[in-house]
């Protein structure tokens, strides 16, 4: 059985905190916008704020205003900073399962 919390990332920017699933949507949406997750992951080397900004509003489920708010507040809180902690993120998207994927049969009775 998969960890449903397994890569949850919460991310404080100007006060608000923005918690990120490792969802199916999430994943959909980096995907689409970078051409894949490893688009995203040269984002974050190339220390996008942009890139950073669609990583947290896919991962947050975010749209249209409130989406387009969080790249001001990734340039005010610092993009290094902020790159950081969304590499755990992309991590925990290319691993859903996380480290330790359970056992692979049921202890025998």
């Amino acid at each position: 059985m998969s960890k449903t919390l397994f890569g949850t990332v919460d991310i404080t920017l100007d006060g608000e905190t923005y918690t990120l699933k490792p969802t199916l949507g999430a994943v959909r949406t980096i995907e689409a916008h970078f051409g894949g997750l490893r688009g995203a992951s040269q984002a974050l080397n190339a220390l996008s704020i942009d890139g950073c900004a669609v990583i947290i509003a896919g991962g947050a489920g975010l749209t249209g205003k409130a989406a387009e708010a969080v790249a001001e507040q990734v340039w005010q809180a610092g993009v290094v900073d902020v790159s950081i902690q969304l590499n755990a993120y992309l991590a925990a998207l290319y691993n859903p399962k996380g480290p330790d994927a359970g056992k692979e049969k049921p202890a025998a009775a």
